[in-house]
C-alpha cells in the first residue's frame, strides 16, 4: 500500500542518503522569470544537487544572468548554451546530455520551485525503487501579480500506474512537477521527431521498462501563465501544435509497442474530444465525429447528441 508524505517523514526521520540530483532547467527568453527560477533552486533543503540550464539562443538577456549565476556557483551550475536556435525538443536534450545526477528534475526558466521539492521527491523514490517517474501537484499562476489561477488537480485527475496508464490518458504530470529516475528514461532523450510537444512520448518510454508513475499530493512548485508559454494558456482546448506533436507521438507509440494500439485509439478518442473547442467550436461535431470514429465513448456522444437535436453544446 502506498505510504502517505507524512508517513514517510516519519519512517525516515533519520535518512540521510542524497544521491545527486540534476535540475534540468529550460530557457529561451527568460530574462524577466530566470533568475527567479535558479533562486528557488538554490533554495532547496536537498544539498546534493546540479543545476543544468540549456539555453536556446536567447536574444533578451537570459544567457547572461545564467552566466552570472555560473559564475557565483561554478561548482552548482552550468549553462549549456546553442549558437543557434534549435526549437524545443531539441533544448530539452542539450540540457538531459548535460545531466549526471540519479534523478532529473525538469522545469522551465519561468517556474518556481518549492524549498522542500527536491527533498520529498528524492525521498519518495529513494523508498519506491519501481518508481520512475514521480509528479506531485502543482499551482499555477498570474505573472502579473502572482495570485494563484488553478491546481493542475482541480484540472487533471492525479493518477498513478504503469505505462498503459501514461499512454490512455496523457500528460496529466506537469513538467515542472516531474522527477524522472535516469536509468529508465529513454537513452536519446526526447525523439526529435517531435517539435515541440515531445513529453508524452518521453513519459511513455520512461515507464515502458516496466516502472510506475507516482503522485506526491502537495503542492511542491508553482508555473507561470503567460502569453509567451510554449503550450496553451486555455486549460480546456490545448493548442494545435500540441495536438500535431501528441498525434505524431501517437502513431510513434504504435509503431514501437502495436500491442498497445487499442490504448492508443483511446488516447486519439480524447485529443478529438478536447478540440470540439477550438477556434471558437466551429468545428465542435466533426471533431466529435472523430473521437467517436477512434473510439466509442459516451461523453462524445451526448455532446454530439446535445448538439445535434437540441442545438446545446458542453
Amino acid at each position: 500500500m502506498m505510504q502517505t508524505t507524512a508517513e514517510l517523514a516519519s519512517n525516515l526521520a533519520d535518512y540521510h542518503a542524497q544521491p545527486l540530483v540534476s535540475v534540468a532547467l529550460i530557457t529561451y527568453n527568460h530574462s524577466a522569470f530566470v533568475a527567479e527560477a535558479i533562486e528557488s533552486v538554490l533554495a532547496q533543503t536537498y544539498e546534493n544537487l546540479e543545476i543544468v540550464v540549456a539555453d536556446d539562443f536567447s536574444t533578451d538577456g537570459t544567457r547572461e544572468i545564467v552566466e552570472q549565476y555560473v559564475s557565483r556557483f561554478p561548482n552548482k551550475i552550468k549553462l549549456c548554451h546553442a549558437t543557434e536556435n534549435l526549437g524545443v525538443t531539441k533544448n530539452h536534450n542539450r540540457a538531459f546530455k548535460g545531466c549526471s545526477g540519479k534523478y532529473i528534475s525538469w522545469m522551465s526558466g519561468d517556474d518556481i520551485m518549492l524549498p522542500e521539492k527536491i527533498f520529498k521527491q528524492v525521498r519518495f523514490m529513494e523508498c519506491h525503487p519501481d518508481c520512475v517517474i514521480c509528479y506531485h501537484d502543482l499551482e499555477y499562476f498570474r505573472t502579473e501579480d502572482y495570485v494563484k489561477i488553478y491546481l493542475k488537480s482541480e484540472v487533471d485527475r492525479p493518477l498513478e500506474g504503469n505505462v498503459n496508464l501514461a499512454i490512455k490518458y496523457g500528460c496529466f504530470n506537469g513538467g515542472v512537477s516531474s522527477m524522472v529516475r535516469r536509468s529508465a528514461a529513454p537513452t536519446g532523450g526526447f525523439d526529435e521527431r517531435i517539435p515541440i510537444a515531445s513529453d508524452w512520448l518521453f513519459w511513455v518510454e520512461t515507464l515502458a521498462g516496466g516502472g510506475r508513475i507516482n503522485f506526491i499530493n502537495e503542492v511542491l512548485a508553482r508555473h507561470r501563465r503567460h502569453s509567451s508559454n510554449v503550450t496553451s494558456f486555455d486549460i480546456r482546448t490545448p493548442s494545435l501544435r500540441e495536438i500535431q506533436d501528441h498525434l505524431m507521438s501517437s502513431e510513434i507509440i504504435v509503431s514501437k509497442y502495436p500491442k498497445k494500439a487499442s490504448l492508443i485509439q483511446f488516447r486519439k478518442s480524447r485529443i478529438y474530444l478536447s478540440l470540439r473547442w477550438a477556434d471558437g467550436g466551429k468545428f465542435y461535431n466533426d471533431f466529435l465525429r472523430l473521437s467517436l470514429k477512434q473510439k466509442w465513448n459516451f461523453k462524445a456522444f451526448i455532446a454530439l447528441l446535445a448538439s445535434e437535436v437540441f442545438g446545446t453544446r458542453k
